[in-house]
């Protein structure tokens, strides 16, 4: 019975940790590469806007990072190892459990890997100052070759954005 509680607290404990992570994707959470998504940190925050023209547009696909399969991997080993223990007696429940534990942790990750999976698209931009820039985010902004854009960004190493030029700045060319 105390085997029981400690395994279903461990579960508990990393599906707390699984929150830190955010709600993939796949299941109605906002793409973390979006364009259109700002942390709390990010907001309120002054940024340098260039203009520019799109040159390409290429699909990409942006996958999860370690730190949102963790979770995912040691949830799946806990379940794995408990359901493989409990297959046989003795030395055979042992491993079993081992055996389940691995190919639980592997289909976890697995998993959580796949929902955090998701469309993107590299976006190649000529600033109006010539400069050729190339940055990749989700897909859930429209962009085409010849569209007027909006670089955003704090520096390099900093979260950055493209997004269209609304309609009624597309007149204002340099």
């Amino acid at each position: 019975m105390n085997k029981i509680i400690l395994i279903a607290a461990a579960a508990f404990g990393l599906l707390l940790l699984t929150g830190c992570a955010g709600v993939p994707p796949i299941m109605g959470g906002s793409p973390s590469a979006s364009a259109l998504s700002y942390t709390p940190g990010q907001a309120q925050q002054a940024q340098a806007v260039q203009l520019g023209t799109v040159v390409a547009v290429q699909p990409i696909t942006i996958a999860a990072s370690s730190t949102a399969t963790t979770p995912g991997g040691a949830l799946g080993a806990l379940a794995g190892g408990y359901v493989g223990s409990r297959i046989g007696n003795g030395r055979g429940s042992i491993i079993t459990g081992v055996l389940g534990a691995i190919a639980g942790g592997l289909g976890g990750e697995a998993a959580t890997n796949a929902a955090y999976r998701q469309a993107g698209q590299q976006v190649t931009v000529r600033l109006d100052d010539g400069q050729l820039i190339a940055l990749a985010q989700a897909a859930d902004v429209a962009l085409r070759p010849g569209e007027r854009v909006e670089y955003v960004s704090s520096g390099y190493s900093q979260p950055a954005r493209i997004l269209p030029m609304p309609a009624a700045s597309q007149g204002s060319q340099p």
